[in-house]
């Protein structure tokens, strides 16, 4: 049984206050200020493409679109 994964079941970014994060490719990174911005960040990214946002840590929250 195969796992199907489209365009609607992916990680489509990453928000973190953590300026030292880097990606080695794939899923853009959005750097955050503080707190209040990260979470105004991942909820207009959430809000613009349909997705919903997770808590990874505390400085790390993710758009995922399911």
């Amino acid at each position: 049984m195969g796992m199907n994964i489209g365009i609607t079941d992916y990680t489509l970014g990453i928000i973190t206050t953590d300026k030292n994060m880097k990606t080695a490719g794939g899923c853009p990174i959005i750097y955050a200020d503080d707190n209040k911005d990260l979470q105004y960040k991942a909820m207009l990214m959430a809000k613009s493409v349909g997705g919903m946002v997770h808590s990874i840590s505390k400085e790390i929250l993710i758009v995922v679109k399911h």
